[in-house]
């Protein structure tokens, strides 16, 4: 550490109730360091982003908010904080730290729900409290923004880094797949290595090829009701849910991980075999290296998956899978794909490159 570089804060959080939010915590602190500099810290999230919080509220009343008196240079926020409750939740310290001249950096950006009005509410809160930097993570939410900052770059996803800052462990094992889903059921799968029965595939929501074998993928419609319904109802769902999954498909062994720590609740977690839950990162990152497919309605499942050079395919209609797009991988919801390791190398090179043109505008020497 020089005494010219900046001090710098990292918004972190909420790991335990969605591990995917480590995953960008864990390459935007690699992002950072290669950038800005080796002097800065992580620091705790608005409260307001916990589960089944109405969000629209802000904070907590007699939270001491704790982000308006960190004393530092700047201070980065990444993920899809751009929604409408994003005023309510951090007018009072994006106020005092810019009183302050502390200089707001987002990184990774995105929107959540991409609505006219979620796009319209993030931007006149921006009008009001310019950031000093935007790096999107997707093409549709720089569009929408990059006339709010003189300092802006249509960016990846900081997940993307995630192998660039951690070495996962080896897994001596058979060959698995990762089955992850959280919101809505797991799909019925019938997989073989000849062609499927046409009744079989014609029954499923989805078919196609991947690893040598033919897969077709069935939600059950009564439980996939409940997902659609709204958050706290997929968990009844899920508790409905007795079917006996599969410990393994075709040769394949199932690895079933779990993204949200807490609320721990032991029935969902380990109501399949195959389970693994942690309340650390590195333990998926380390899964999702090994997997030889990933099937699931989290994004950053996919995202781990395809930054460890695997396929992955996705099964969730949100908006925010546009970050796939950044990185032509589009298609990730109508069959597996794989990330080219030449192009993500690419995009990160040309985005670390911003950021370090970046910091020297902010913070000349």
């Amino acid at each position: 550490m020089t005494q010219t570089e900046p001090r710098g804060a990292l918004v972190y959080g909420f790991w335990g109730q969605n591990i995917g939010n480590a995953f960008f915590n864990v390459g935007g602190k690699w992002i950072v360091e290669e950038t800005f500099g080796g002097n800065v810290s992580e620091i705790q999230d608005q409260p307001a982003y916990r589960t089944f919080h109405k969000k629209h509220s802000g904070n907590p009343k007699n939270d001491i908010q704790l982000l308006k008196y960190i004393d530092v240079d700047y201070v980065v926020l990444q993920g899809p904080m751009l929604t409408t409750s994003f005023r309510a939740i951090w007018e009072p310290t994006f106020k005092a730290l810019k009183a302050r001249g502390v200089k707001i950096l987002l990184l990774s950006a995105g929107f959540f729900k991409y609505t006219d009005e979620e796009i319209s509410a993030a931007r006149d809160f921006l009008k009001q409290y310019p950031p000093d930097m935007i790096s999107t993570r997707d093409p549709y939410a720089y569009e929408h923004v990059k006339d709010l900052c003189e300092l802006n770059y249509s960016g990846i996803d900081s997940a993307f880094f995630w192998p660039r800052a951690y070495k996962p462990v080896a897994l001596k094992m058979d060959p698995y797949i990762t089955v992850n889903f959280d919101q809505y059921p797991e799909p019925n799968m019938t997989v073989s290595r000849s062609s499927l029965d046409a009744n079989v595939v014609g029954a499923a929501d989805i078919s196609f090829e991947a690893l040598d074998r033919h897969w077709a993928l069935k939600q059950p419609e009564w439980l996939k009701k409940f997902a659609a319904a709204g958050q706290w109802q997929c968990y009844l769902g899920a508790r409905l849910d007795h079917r006996r999954l599969p410990v393994t498909m075709d040769g394949l062994t199932v690895i079933r991980p779990e993204h949200r720590f807490s609320p721990h609740m032991t029935w969902k977690i380990y109501g399949q075999p195959g389970a693994v839950v942690s309340d650390e990162p590195y333990t998926y990152f380390t899964i999702y290296a090994g997997t030889e497919l990933t099937i699931s309605d989290r994004v950053h499942a996919c995202v781990a998956t395809l930054a460890a050079g695997k396929p992955a395919f996705f099964c969730h209609p949100t908006p925010r899978a546009h970050l796939f797009e950044r990185l032509g991988v589009q298609d990730i919801r109508k069959h597996p794909m794989t990330l080219s390791p030449d192009l993500l190398h690419a995009e990160q090179e040309a985005e670390l490159a911003f950021l370090r043109k970046a910091r020297e505008q902010l913070f000349p020497s």
